[in-house]
């Protein structure tokens, strides 16, 4: 399970530990894509896998998410350092340049520019008690 979170900084070549809390779940081989909220989504290679069925099994009505998502989604691997080279694309459509807020969200993580998580995550009272009690949780 990808839970919690990290502050990480990007070396010099672009490279950033992923904590050994997720590498477990993550596996080697992960998938990564710009997201629509600004971050980067990195998925375990099974559960991308369930992403590009869904987009697959899309309408016409879909096109633009499946190429978004698959046009600018990398194969990536974790290093014997716990490593992985984010590619200069993505970094620069997040605007990541140094610090990387790392986070987990059950099933895939999100990089994060440290202060666009910060805004991010930026959710009322008011919606935080909708959305629980939504979900059953208040």
């Amino acid at each position: 399970m990808l839970i919690g979170s990290a502050v990480h900084n990007l070396d010099a070549k672009g490279r950033i530990v992923i904590p050994s809390k997720y590498r477990d779940d993550l596996g080697s081989t992960i998938f990564a894509f710009k997201a629509m909220d600004g971050c980067i989504r990195i998925y375990p290679r099974d559960e991308f896998m369930r992403v590009l069925e869904k987009l697959r099994a899309g309408d016409v009505n879909q096109i633009m998410l499946r190429r978004k998502i698959s046009g600018s989604a990398e194969q990536l691997s974790i290093d014997a350092q716990g490593r992985i080279l984010l590619p200069e694309l993505l970094r620069n459509k997040a605007g990541i340049s140094d610090k990387v807020r790392m986070v987990g969200m059950i099933d895939w993580i999100e990089l994060w520019n440290d202060d666009g998580y910060d805004e991010a995550e930026n959710l009322s009272y008011e919606d935080e008690v909708r959305s629980m009690a939504e979900l059953g949780l208040a």
